[in-house]
């Protein structure tokens, strides 16, 4: 029999390992294959504290990043393996009640610390810069300048704008006025409606207000067309703008008071359908298709490639590598050893092998 080795909470001391080779239910004396696994498991726990096993984090990260660079991403796994395991989590993993439920109760934490306590300015969280090259962006592209000329060309845009120029022309306060300018194409709408409306009256007839509807309704359809370039697209230089002003107008606002326009309940509601949506499209054939095809690419660009360009591709270095290993790997290295469970895992392992007929010939 090899020492004690039944698992469970055991209090590390400075004392010698070897000195507990004998368990206070067996004084007998200890035997080679005792001695050897004691100071085995002696010289795994002084390997594992203090200098020594920041020297150990270097050196065998030094070998780890070798020995990479002498495996490619194909010889180790394969496309299939990878694909497998990516659908299991992504498409058919079941997730449980509490995932969506401390999402919301994290999102909620945030919203109430955000709001109650956030000074910064809009401006702070997203760069000028940044939000002019994103708006230039979005109207540049093909879906939204579809959706925009969709907008201009539909007959209850006409129907809109004649509305609202005949709302405006009776009704000329200033602060309609001011927002009817922030609207991309209608700053010459807010001109001739406003000469339109310092002559006509609420109290007009009914058939002087059909004409002068008529009137708007035209004067509608002209201006839109006239939104148009010499090549038959609609101009977006007006969005980009409006876009820019409304920015400059609110970019210096708190960001608690954007945040403030959402409630803890339409968080709740938009996590909800968020969760509601990709518990069901992640079950599609269309999105099985997009994660194969997505694992397919990588492989066929890093399939030839060593493990070790890949880690310098997806930039983790050496020392990304020894800093982490030094934060997390002390403090659960400290807890094993002070309750036992590093020594009765070294035991575990190195116990059988000692107890071999040909190892105990050996120590004899």
């Amino acid at each position: 029999m090899i020492l004690n080795r039944i698992p469970g909470k055991q209090k590390a001391t400075n004392t010698p390992i070897l000195a507990d080779v004998a368990t206070p239910d067996d004084d007998r004396t200890p035997t080679s294959a005792d001695k050897m696994l004691a100071a085995f498991t002696s010289y795994i726990t002084e390997k594992l504290t203090g200098d020594n096993f920041v020297e150990l984090i270097h050196s065998e990260v030094d070998y780890a990043l070798a020995s990479a660079a002498q495996l490619t991403l194909g010889e180790v796994i394969t496309c299939e393996q990878v694909t497998d395991v990516a659908l299991k989590y992504a498409s058919e993993w079941r997730i449980k009640g509490a995932i969506p439920e401390l999402a919301g109760e994290i999102a909620t934490r945030v919203y109430k610390r955000t709001v109650n306590e956030a000074d910064e300015q809009i401006a702070d969280v997203v760069d000028d810069h940044h939000f002019a090259d994103f708006a230039e962006k979005l109207t540049s592209l093909p879906a939204f300048r579809h959706l925009v000329e969709g907008i201009y060309e539909s007959p209850l845009t006409a129907n809109w704008v004649a509305w609202f120029m005949y709302r405006f022309a009776i009704d000329t306060l200033r602060h309609q006025r001011d927002v009817a300018r922030r609207i991309p194409g209608l700053s010459s709408l807010v001109d001739i409606s406003g000469r339109i409306g310092s002559r006509v009256a609420p109290g007009v007839s009914d058939a002087a207000e059909l004409r002068f509807r008529e009137f708007t309704e035209r004067a509608a359809h002209y201006l839109i067309s006239q939104r148009k370039s010499a090549d038959g697209t609609v101009d977006h230089e007006p969005i980009v703008d409006a876009a820019l002003e409304m920015w400059d107008e609110h970019s210096h606002d708190p960001v608690k008071s954007l945040i403030a326009t959402i409630s803890t309940d339409d968080i709740e509601d938009f996590l909800i359908l968020g969760f509601e949506f990709w518990r069901d499209f992640r079950r599609t054939s269309y999105f099985r298709q997009i994660v194969s095809e997505g694992v397919g690419y990588f492989f066929e660009k890093y399939s030839d490639a060593t493990l070790a360009e890949i880690l310098d591709e997806v930039g983790v270095t050496r020392d990304d590598m020894i800093e982490e290993a030094l934060r997390f790997a002390p403090r659960v290295l400290e807890v094993t050893i002070d309750n036992g469970m590093l020594r009765n895992l070294i035991e575990r392992h190195f116990a059988p092998f000692l107890e071999q007929d040909e190892v105990a010939r050996l120590l004899r």
